[in-house]
């Protein structure tokens, strides 16, 4: 195949909820739709994905992926196969490469993609040690930090491409109100906004967050943390705000399809994590121009420049993160500055580069 041919594609995910990894996966289809190429879409029916890529056009095959090793669905997987005949199948999250592993065994052909977004070893259980050993032409790590962790765990660094995870810079071109935004969100003048845009799940570690807000906030009432994200640790992070007595110092705003005008209001972004592949949030808000506070933790150091872009502090440390957040937070040229230099890095991580990235991986995965 020439560089130039159209190639379809397949892509599976399994996960129903709305996060980062589901927002690559249709980037990355509206890319390859642009370049001429032919993406599908397997996916369960109630996946927030697949409802979004459906209202894009996209073809969607609805698959159940109803467990790891759901022999139905990888038999519909591999049925997909025959019936689409495509290039490439490209597997998206830890369910939809085992299903599409086995699928791939039923119906071969394709060259065999995937992406791995998390930076943690791979499990050394007799389910994972045998999903690895299954074939993979090509593994896609989102961040140097990824790609060790996999080398880590054994997997063979020749089968591992880093290819970082991009973001849609359009939105952050546009010019705005800023002083309008943050009145119609609702916050008073004087107020400085802290951002957190994350799914509230254990690797994300806001408990880190809410107890660095307690101890800045003694320091500083003029901080408001407002944490964006759904997920299972909503009621335990709700009770741990309850007995720290924060108040209305940190909110919780639950999923929001507006994050581009909360980080136009925010004067700061923080992450709290102490596991992360890389972290798209991050891109988003230096795209808009924000200074990070971050952990030092997987692809992060990538992304975030120490002193530069913003400050890194290690993770599990909810006092190094508030005063991190105080030393910027007492310095708005700082910000300023780191913001702008943010601004520019973030354009090395365009959605439309991680997509043509991919591209060539796919083409050196494929048959001479």
């Amino acid at each position: 195949m020439k560089p130039g041919d159209s190639l379809r594609v397949l892509h599976v995910d399994s996960e129903i909820p709305w996060r980062g990894g589901e927002r690559q996966v249709i980037e990355l289809m509206l890319r390859q739709r642009a370049m001429g190429d032919d993406p599908h879409l397997a996916a369960p029916r109630r996946s927030a994905l697949a409802e979004r890529a459906a209202g894009e056009q996209f073809a969607v095959h609805h698959v159940p992926m109803r467990g790891t090793w759901d022999l139905g669905s990888a038999l519909a997987i591999a049925r997909l196969h025959r019936a689409l005949r495509p290039h490439v199948v490209h597997w998206h999250a830890a369910r939809a490469h085992a299903l599409g592993a086995l699928a791939a065994l039923f119906a071969p052909g394709p060259a065999r993609i995937l992406s791995r977004r998390v930076d943690f070893p791979v499990r050394r259980s007799p389910g994972s040690r045998l999903l690895y050993a299954l074939p993979i032409d090509t593994i896609l790590a989102i961040s140097g930090g990824v790609r060790d962790a996999l080398v880590g765990s054994g997997v063979p660094a020749s089968r591992i491409q880093v290819v970082p995870s991009g973001i849609d810079l359009a939105p952050f071109q546009a010019p705005f109100d800023r002083p309008a935004v943050r009145r119609r969100l609702g916050l008073a003048d004087g107020e400085l906004l802290i951002l957190n845009v994350a799914a509230l799940a254990p690797h994300k570690s806001q408990t880190d967050l809410l107890r660095a807000a307690a101890s800045a906030r003694a320091r500083r009432s003029d901080l408001r943390f407002w944490i964006a994200g759904e997920g299972p640790l909503r009621a335990e992070l709700e009770a741990e705000h309850r007995a720290l007595k924060l108040g209305d110092t940190v909110r919780f705003l639950g999923f929001r399809d507006d994050a581009t005008d909360l980080l136009r209001a925010a004067d700061l972004f923080v992450m709290s994590s102490y596991l992360e592949g890389l972290g798209t949030s991050i891109l988003d808000a230096m795209a808009g121009g924000l200074a990070v506070v971050a952990t030092r933790v997987g692809g992060i150091p990538e992304v975030v420049e120490h002193q530069v872009t913003g400050i890194l502090v290690p993770p599990r440390d909810p006092e190094a993160l508030a005063a991190a957040i105080l030393e910027l937070a007492g310095d708005p040229a700082r910000r300023a500055a780191m913001g702008a230099r943010g601004r520019e890095r973030a354009r090395a991580f365009s959605a439309d580069a991680t997509a043509e990235r991919t591209r060539e991986a796919y083409l050196r995965a494929l048959p001479g």
